[in-house]
């Protein structure tokens, strides 16, 4: 007889996965929550790699955040740390804006990012 407790306990890890939103693993940060993200592309290069993310202010009210890339190498370790590849950056949102981020890794080594975003003032 199957028990329903582990059942149930494994439903719920899963629906609550599912609420981080399909691209987690690439937009955090504690500004993320305040932008809807559309949408994440990536575009690979003989040597290089570029990014794209999609982000939508959903919101009645301006939304000023700051952001950065981090680039990875293939084994997950970060690349080009302190260089102007990876420094924050500002962006200002409009009600109901879309905006895409764009930005190209500063090595050839790199095969994936994160964005970082946070709300400023």
């Amino acid at each position: 007889m199957m028990r329903p407790l582990p059942l149930l306990a494994a439903c719920a890890a899963l629906a609550l996965a599912g609420c981080a939103g399909p691209y987690a693993t690439h937009v955090s940060g504690p500004g993320a929550d305040a932008v809807d993200v559309l949408d994440v592309r990536t575009v690979r290069e003989p040597n290089s790699l570029s990014a794209q993310v999609t982000l939508a202010n959903e919101s009645s009210a301006p939304l000023r955040l700051r952001y950065r890339f981090s680039w990875l190498d293939g084994r997950g370790l970060s690349v080009g740390e302190g260089t102007p590849a990876t420094a924050f950056q500002t962006l200002s949102l409009a009600p109901y804006e879309i905006r895409y981020l764009r930005a190209t890794a500063p090595s050839g080594e790199c095969e994936d990012f994160r964005l970082y975003l946070q709300e400023s003032e």
